[in-house]
């Protein structure tokens, strides 16, 4: 179910002394299947847009075609995009309200006036989705751990069983071992044939994770392309007030010390490769 963004443009409080453009003239297509990162630094429009692709907010001008459903149509079925596209918000645990976990889980399949077998059957894939043990379901989601209320919290937007699923900030405020099994479970969500979308400051994560990277600076799509090719434009980044991957600002340092590195490295066992072929007097680069 691609997701296409045509000519997007969006301004706030237009009309008035406070206006500000948020979104201008953003074009590009998420493909079925693909894991996309977002990165931009703050105030760059990330959050504006992924509101757009599930109809949170309508276009004012430009397009946003969900599997054909235009939404700036005012007949649009938003209801049905928000079924297939979720959106995760960036702390989802502080949206938590029902009395058990089950209950929390369950409050989108109860929307949509589905049967108590079919939720129930929901409500116990998406807690198996997530990583959580079943006996937990009957528990109060403010008993449990911080990591473990953001995977029920998950696990209500997973319980509609959407196509796209939008992750905006997943791993933030989150210790080592809650940000990489978050992580992990984008990665298997993925591979069970979701599309993610996943905002993120952590390029670090962006290059693990996404195959394409859309890079926002100042309402704009600045460049967008596979992690080798965002990072190779470091310089770029930088000026736009953006980090790198640890491992492309080491190969940056060797290369400005005269080591003869590729452009655009971010995984660091291609560039303990890379580096044991140059000492070795190797031509390949990984």
């Amino acid at each position: 179910m691609p997701v296409a963004v045509k000519e997007l443009g969006h301004v706030y409080m237009a009309g008035t002394p406070l206006e500000s453009v948020a979104l201008k003239d953003m074009s590009f297509t998420i493909q079925d299947g693909e894991f996309v990162g977002i990165i931009g630094h703050t105030g760059s429009g990330k959050s504006t847009l992924i509101q757009h692709l599930n109809g949170l907010i309508k276009p004012d001008t430009g397009t946003v075609i969900v599997d054909e459903i235009d939404l700036s149509d005012k007949n649009a079925n938003l209801k049905e995009v928000r079924r297939r596209v979720g959106l995760v918000f960036q702390y989802p645990e502080y949206q938590l309200f029902e009395e058990t976990v089950a209950q929390d889980i369950g409050f989108g399949p109860r929307n949509l006036g589905l049967s108590k077998e079919e939720i129930d059957r929901r409500v116990r894939a998406a807690v198996a989705d997530v990583g959580l043990p079943e006996s937990c379901l009957e528990r109060s989601p403010f008993d449990l751990s911080g990591g473990q209320k953001r995977r029920v919290a998950i696990a209500g937007v997973l319980a509609m069983e959407p196509s796209v699923l939008i992750l905006d900030e997943p791993t933030a405020g989150l210790d080592p071992t809650g940000r990489e099994e978050i992580l992990s479970l984008t990665a298997k969500w993925r591979q069970g044939g979701r599309t993610i979308v996943m905002v993120s400051h952590s390029m670090d994560d962006v290059a693990r994770y996404a195959d394409r990277i859309l890079v926002l600076n100042q309402g704009r799509l600045a460049m967008q392309g596979t992690p080798r090719q965002v990072f190779s434009r470091q310089r770029e980044l930088v000026k736009m007030g953006l980090d790198v991957p640890e491992v492309s600002k080491l190969c940056a340092a060797l290369r400005e010390r005269g080591f003869d590195l590729p452009d655009g490295m971010y995984d660091l066992k291609e560039m303990e490769r890379a580096i044991l072929q140059r000492v070795k007097g190797g031509k390949e680069t990984c």
